[in-house]
C-alpha cells in the first residue's frame, strides 16, 4: 500500500453563495462535495473542499472501512447514493467532538488505498482529494490496518475533559451527582423517526432540560456527556461517569423497532442475558454506536476481571435496579409504558462496576404517537419533573447529601 499514511495538505478559497456564507460564520472548512466512481475491482473516491485541511486516513474492518479525520469540518453537500459505481456501501459524515470530524466510507469487500492525490480546481479556486482503491484481499486489508494503528495519529485530538464538556468543579462537589447521558451524537445520528425526527437531537435537547431542573433545585448536581451534536465513544461515556465520582448514570435514548406499533417508555438495567428479543435487539443496535462512530476495539481498556471487581458489580447492579424501579413508578403516572417496562440486556453503557446505571428509553420513533410527543415541551417537561423525583427520591434511599449549601442531609 502506497502513500497511506502520509500528511496530505490542500488549500483552497472559496467563491459564491450560501457555502461561502457558512465557511465564514463557522470559520472551519468546508466539506462541498463527494463523489464515489468505479466498478467492483476499483474505484476513486473524490472530496472537494474549500480551503487547506489535514486528513489521518485510517482503515478499520468489520465491516471494512476506510476512516478520514479532520479537525472540524462544516459540511456542505448532501450525498444520493443512486449516483455511486464502485463496491462502496454507505458513507457517514459528522463531528467527533468540538474539535474533529470524521468522514467514514463502509465497503463490501477488502480493498488497498493505491494512490492518494490532491488537485487544484483553478475554475471555482477549490481543491479536490482523491483516493483511488483497489479490490484487496483480507490479510493484505489486515496488515495494511494493522501497519496503520502502529502510526501516530496525524489530527491531534483534545483531552478527555474537553471533549466531554467537564468543568473545573468535578471531583470537588459533595452533592449528589447524576451523569445524565444523550445518547449517540455527530457523525451517530441514533434512530430517525417515521416524520424524519433524529434520535441524537431530540435526546439532546431533553436531556438539557433535565439537568436545567436540577441546576434550578440545586440539590443535585447535574452533568452531561455531551451538550452539543458530537460523537462520544461508549467507553468514554462509561469513564466519564465514573471520573465524576457519579452517583447515578442516565442514559437518555429513543429508539427505533420493527414492530411499529410498540410504544411506551422502558427503562434498562445491564445483564448478559436480555430480558427478552426486544431488549436483545435495542442492546445489539445500542452497542453499535462505535462501529458507526468509527471506533477500532482494540483501542477499549479491558475490564479487570477480579473478585472485588465483581463484587461491586453485583452491589452496584441491585441499586441500578432499585433506581430503575423507582423511575418505572414514576414515569407511569404520566406516559405510556411499554408492556414490562423494566428489562434489561448487555448494554455496554451500563457497564461501569462502580456506577449505578439505566437506560431509559422515552419512547420509540418507530412509532407515529410516540415520535410526536417526543417532539412536544409539554410532555418533555412532565417527564423531566418524574425522572428528577426518581433521581432525589433514589438519592434519600442511598444515604447521600442532596445539599450541602441548603444543610440538607440524610
Amino acid at each position: 500500500m502506497r502513500n497511506f499514511s502520509v500528511l496530505l495538505l490542500f488549500v483552497g478559497w472559496l467563491t459564491g453563495g450560501l457555502s461561502l456564507a457558512y465557511a465564514q460564520s463557522t470559520d472551519v472548512p468546508l466539506a462541498l462535495s463527494a463523489k464515489i466512481e468505479g466498478n467492483d475491482k476499483a474505484m476513486a473516491i473524490t472530496l472537494v473542499f474549500d480551503r487547506e485541511v489535514e486528513v489521518a486516513p485510517q482503515l478499520l474492518n468489520h465491516p471494512w472501512r476506510l476512516v478520514l479525520d479532520f479537525q472540524r469540518l462544516g459540511f456542505g453537500f448532501e450525498i444520493d447514493q443512486a449516483d455511486w459505481s464502485g463496491f462502496a456501501t454507505d458513507m457517514r459524515w459528522g463531528d467527533m467532538s468540538d474539535v474533529n470530524s470524521r468522514i467514514i466510507f463502509e465497503m463490501d469487500k477488502p480493498f488497498s488505498i493505491v494512490q492518494v492525490d490532491t488537485r487544484k480546481n483553478a475554475k471555482n479556486d477549490t481543491f479536490s482529494l482523491i483516493f483511488s482503491l483497489n479490490h484487496s484481499d483480507s490479510d493484505t486489508f489486515n496488515a495494511a490496518m494493522i501497519d496503520n494503528m502502529r502510526t501516530n495519529a496525524v489530527v491531534q485530538r483534545s483531552s478527555k475533559s474537553d471533549r466531554l464538556g467537564v468543568s473545573s468543579k468535578l471531583n470537588k462537589t459533595k452533592k449528589f451527582t447524576v451523569v445524565i447521558d444523550p445518547g449517540h451524537g455527530g457523525i451517530d445520528p441514533g434512530a430517525v423517526g417515521r416524520g424524519r425526527t433524529l434520535e441524537k437531537e431530540i435526546v439532546l435537547a431533553f436531556s438539557k432540560e433535565l439537568k436545567a431542573r436540577f441546576d434550578e433545585e440545586g440539590d443535585v448536581d447535574a452533568i452531561l456527556t455531551r451538550d452539543s451534536d458530537v460523537f462520544i465513544s461508549l467507553n468514554d461515556r462509561v469513564q466519564f461517569a465514573r471520573q465524576s465520582n457519579a452517583d447515578l448514570f442516565i442514559s437518555i435514548h429513543a429508539d427505533s423497532i420493527r414492530e411499529k406499533y410498540v410504544r411506551g417508555a422502558t427503562v434498562y438495567t445491564i445483564s448478559d442475558k436480555a430480558s427478552d428479543s426486544v431488549a436483545a435487539r435495542i442492546a445489539e443496535s445500542e452497542n453499535r454506536a462505535d462501529e458507526i462512530g468509527g471506533i477500532n476495539f482494540a483501542d477499549e481498556p479491558e475490564d479487570v476481571a477480579d473478585i472485588l471487581v465483581d463484587l461491586a458489580r453485583r452491589e452496584t447492579l441491585g441499586f441500578s435496579v432499585q433506581f430503575a424501579r423507582l423511575a418505572v413508578s414514576k414515569l407511569k403516572e404520566e406516559t405510556k409504558m411499554i408492556k414490562n417496562p423494566h428489562r434489561h440486556a448487555g448494554f455496554r453503557v451500563l457497564r461501569a462496576p462502580d456506577v449505578p446505571s439505566v437506560l431509559i428509553e422515552l419512547g420509540y420513533l418507530s412509532n407515529a404517537e410516540d415520535e410526536k410527543q417526543l417532539k412536544q415541551a409539554p410532555w418533555r417537561a412532565k417527564i423531566v419533573d418524574k425522572i428528577a423525583e426518581s433521581v432525589t427520591r433514589f438519592a434519600e434511599l442511598s444515604g447521600r447529601r442532596l445539599s450541602v449549601a441548603n444543610g440538607k442531609s440524610n
